[in-house]
């Protein structure tokens, strides 16, 4: 038999489970254990399942794409990073790898060792089925990433002279989708209507699986089947991936057990906005939950303004671009294209910089701090310069000033400032006029906004989500009636106008998966198997909103202007991600992907 290092450690159980009051603890004072002495004891089991939970590659606040605090939304067209972290690529196949076969020995060892436990039957069959939630979890991230990997379903032991045996091929990357839908329909069967808070239950399964079957039949329709099927899926397999999609959401949402939340109706903005806050919730599939000061994250360090940061220093990593802000509709839903310019070219000028975003999706306002909006009652002044006599003045510091009287700059005598506080210029500043609201925890003290001092959940699949997988596998099986109806529940928890029926197609459907999911690290996935990101990011400079106050008229007028220092190419080998040569050197019958 051989001995699985089980570390028990307290902060790694309370981000995982639902409460402390048990006897999880009273464990044998040993780090140390075999698996069967593990699967003697409950408190020992959860400990464990706490660690296998705990290796779920989430693309959560702890997630970065290349390192260096960039975050996911950065290599689309959703976000730039601040000018001192700004990114000169998107990736080159290896900034988001997860090679999981260490945590795919373990919860194979689990299943395999289960049957010998003496815990009590239920106990196991619910065990069971959260292995086959997890397994199907860790493969799913592999085959978005790379396409088709090695199945291992049982425990490799090297014996000296096996090594041949061990080195196992790539699947077919369909084979590798139907292999997770089966672990998720085991798990659907063995698995309680409810859970423990961060513990898979049936439905936690079902959503899964919808989202998973949606990326494979989006794989099989747009897709290109190379490596005689290791990479990619042939369209004749596109339809039954979609039925399993919208069947799987359909399970979810005929339960009954989850609805959106929308605790504040009277406030559509604020109801969106706590949405992500608010661990008392009716959406919440599944989450990842952190405590203070035990397991955290710096989501809060990272994103804030400049104007607000907190005491380490750092903030503006994620910064929505004009087009993001654009995609979200008015409340009448005509586009959302800013009235900046008159019919003529001529500027619109404001009273106040907000009243430029009246009538605005309220989940944008959620979502996007906007210019001039407010921050725990601070005002996020991202001024980008100046118009006096018709002429521009801008500057890259916070204290040049500017003199109405000599109508010139003047930092000795001038009596306005030029630029705001979190206004362009500057290493750390907003590069696109716009700072990142969602998520961003309202109730932290300035003080505690550090690299390890945030602690709101990361919602990894809720309601909203499974609607949207409904919704475009309804569309792509032309169930319009059925995508619709999906549609219009996210949009009227928006506070936006209803879609009639002719409207619905699947570009509508994918414009409102942007706008609702916007920062959930979805758009970076989507875009790749919808098969247009290197059509959408294509030496492509995304746009900024940069508001000048015209001294002549005594209110703001918008420019739009270039964002960032570099343009956005996505490589189309990075549809699929390079392996590590170093798995290859040690397995020689994996492939790598083309053109790596």
């Amino acid at each position: 038999m051989k001995t699985i290092r089980i570390y028990i450690s307290i902060a790694l159980i309370i981000g995982i489970t639902a409460s402390c009051n048990d006897n999880r603890l009273d464990i044998a004072p040993l780090n140390i254990l075999t698996l069967d002495q593990v699967l003697q004891s409950e408190s020992a089991i959860d400990a464990y399942m706490a660690s296998l939970y705990s290796a779920l590659p989430m693309e959560d606040h702890l997630f970065f794409a290349g390192g260096g605090g960039n975050r996911l939304a950065n290599n689309t067209d959703e976000a730039l990073s601040c000018f001192g972290d700004e990114r000169n690529g998107i990736g080159d196949g290896t900034w988001t790898q997860w090679w999981g076969y260490d945590h795919i020995r373990n919860v194979n060892d689990l299943m395999e060792h289960l049957p010998e436990s003496s815990l009590g039957e239920t106990t196991k069959q619910r065990l069971l089925g959260e292995a086959y939630f997890i397994r199907a979890y860790y493969y799913f991230a592999l085959v978005k990433r790379y396409g088709g990997v090695p199945i291992i379903k049982q425990v490799q032991y090297y014996t000296g002279d096996n090594l041949a045996e061990l080195q196992v091929a790539r699947n077919k990357e369909e084979e590798v989708y139907d292999f997770i839908a089966s672990d998720l329909d085991s798990a659907a069967l063995l698995l309680d209507e409810t859970s423990a808070r961060g513990r898979a239950t049936k439905y936690t399964a079902f959503a899964l699986k919808s989202r998973a079957m949606l990326y494979a039949a989006s794989e099989a329709k747009y897709g290109d089947v190379q490596l005689d099927g290791v990479v990619g899926i042939p369209v004749s397999a596109a339809t039954r991936f979609w039925e399993a999609a919208y069947d799987a959401a359909w399970e979810v949402i005929s339960s009954a057990r989850y609805s959106l939340y929308n605790r504040t109706p009277n406030d559509k903005a604020a109801n969106f906005q706590r949405l992500f806050l608010d661990e008392d919730n009716p959406e919440v599939i599944l989450a990842r939950h952190f405590s203070f000061p035990d397991k955290t994250h710096g989501y809060d360090n990272w994103v804030l303004p400049f104007g607000v940061r907190g005491p380490d220093g750092y903030s503006s990593r994620m910064t929505p671009t004009l087009e993001c802000v654009e995609q979200f509709e008015y409340i009448d839903g005509t586009p959302g294209k800013l009235k900046i310019e008159d019919e003529s070219g001529n500027p619109i000028y404001y009273a106040h910089p907000s009243d430029l975003f009246k009538d605005k999706d309220p989940r944008m306002l959620a979502t996007v701090i906007i210019p001039f909006g407010d921050w725990q009652g601070a005002i996020v002044d991202v001024q980008a310069g100046l118009y006096d006599q018709g002429v521009k003045y801008e500057a890259g510091d916070y204290s040049a000033l500017y003199n109405p009287e000599t109508h010139r700059p003047d930092n000795e005598n001038g009596t306005v400032r030029i630029v705001g506080l979190s206004g362009f210029g500057g290493s750390e500043k907003t590069q696109t006029g716009f700072y990142t609201r969602k998520y961003l925890n309202a109730d932290l003290a300035r003080s505690l906004a550090t690299f390890a001092g945030s602690d709101q959940q990361w919602i990894d699949l809720r309601y909203g989500e499974v609607l949207l997988n409904y919704a475009e596998a309804a569309s792509e099986l032309q169930r319009f009636d059925d995508a619709g109806w999906a549609l219009n529940e996210i949009r009227q928890r928006a506070g936006i106008r209803l879609l009639e029926r002719a409207e619905v197609t699947t570009e509508k459907v994918r414009h409102e998966r942007l706008v609702e999911l916007a920062f959930e690290n979805h758009r970076w996935w989507d875009y790749r198997r919808w098969r247009i990101a290197d059509q959408l990011l294509n030496n492509t400079r995304v746009s900024a909103l940069k508001p000048y106050y015209d001294l002549d008229e005594q209110a703001y007028r918008f420019e739009v202007g270039v964002a960032g220092r570099f343009p956005k190419t996505f490589p189309v080998r990075v549809y699929k991600e390079r392996i590590d040569p170093g798995e290859i050197s040690k397995n020689p019958k994996l492939i790598q992907n083309p053109n790596y």
